[in-house]
């Protein structure tokens, strides 16, 4: 039971937190079963249910891309402040090849956290949009590891089939990849 400031009486029901007073240590919240809002002390609230997420799904991830378009990442991933956690540098499989007078490269991460929060990937993602424009080729695949029922494939292949994975193993070799390209 905790002790309601505003309305002098105790309570003992679910409620949902909306502001925190630093000052005085106590909390506004809307208790669920009656809509009444009032301030309690931070002693006397007991958290039975944390919205924050504390587990990260974890992903398979490809991608193909023009070498000149992984220049791009690359530069912009150098030109952050905070480079912490680069998670381009924890790639499980890279491999360059040649068709037609281009250069590709291969990534592939078998096993990894692929956070929008993480700046490298963020990275990755901005850059892939600013591709199509400029004519370069990609395709990107994300698969769950977690939840394999997860799949995200951006792409931009219109113009050049050479960066297409499902295609792209008979162009390399590829090996121990852990079953990232097996359907």
């Amino acid at each position: 039971m905790v002790f309601g400031k505003l309305h002098n009486r105790h309570f003992k029901t679910l409620a949902i937190i909306e502001e925190k007073d630093y000052y005085f240590n106590e909390y506004e919240v809307t208790l669920i079963s009656s809509n009444i809002q009032d301030w309690f002390s931070e002693n006397d609230i007991e958290e039975i249910m944390d919205c924050r997420i504390k587990m990260q799904d974890k992903y398979k991830v490809a991608l193909a891309i023009e070498k000149k378009g992984l220049d791009m990442i690359i530069e912009k991933i150098n030109n952050m402040p905070n480079k912490y956690n680069n998670i381009l540098q924890k790639v499980d499989f890279y491999k360059e090849y040649k068709a037609f007078k281009h250069k590709y490269c291969i990534l592939i991460w078998t096993s990894t956290y692929w956070s929008d929060n993480n700046f490298a990937v963020k990275c990755i993602q901005d850059t892939l949009k600013e591709l199509r424009p400029k004519n370069i080729a990609y395709q990107q695949i994300i698969i769950g590891e977690t939840d394999p029922t997860f799949i995200k494939i951006s792409q931009f292949i219109e113009n050049d089939k050479n960066v297409d994975i499902f295609k792209i193993f008979q162009k390399i070799e590829i090996k121990n990849l852990g079953g990232i390209l097996v359907w």
